[in-house]
């Protein structure tokens, strides 16, 4: 998925978590941290030489995309509606991208990638779909 379905898929899961704009700011700014990893990504720019040391000692999709990265909410946020906010919006993040990728969710254990496979073009029409169902909930759900 791209940077800004990402962030649409976390701002959901942020409001579902923690109810509020917080939550969906928390879920979105969190689901573009597994990305951390690929030192072309939003966050990757930002990040500069942290980004590019994970992806050259990793790879893309290893430690950022698997179990370890679900401690960080907790550790930056503590025991608080924040941190489950931040938690599903990671989550988001792991989930779609095991639908258009695989990931190593078991690192370090070396038992396989989890996830679908597709094609580049299934890649980029399911991206687009979701990106568009996630934007018209968020519209439907503001006017409720």
């Amino acid at each position: 998925m791209n940077w800004k379905t990402h962030m649409a898929l976390g701002a959901i899961a942020g409001y579902c978590a923690y109810p509020s704009w917080k939550g969906s700011v928390i879920g979105a700014t969190m689901a573009l941290v597994p990305d951390i990893d690929q030192a072309n990504s939003k966050l990757g720019n930002l990040m500069g030489p942290l980004s590019k040391m994970l992806q050259k000692g990793f790879g893309h999709r290893t430690v950022t995309h698997s179990w370890v990265i679900l401690f960080l909410p907790f550790l930056l946020f503590g025991d608080s509606p924040a941190a489950m906010a931040a938690l599903w919006g990671i989550l988001s993040h792991l989930i779609s991208d095991m639908l258009v990728g695989r990931i190593q969710l078991l690192w370090p254990l070396r038992v396989g990638w989890l996830g679908i496979r597709v094609s580049k073009s299934m890649y980029r029409t399911v991206d687009r779909i979701v990106f568009y169902v996630a934007i018209v909930y968020i519209v439907i759900k503001g006017y409720q």
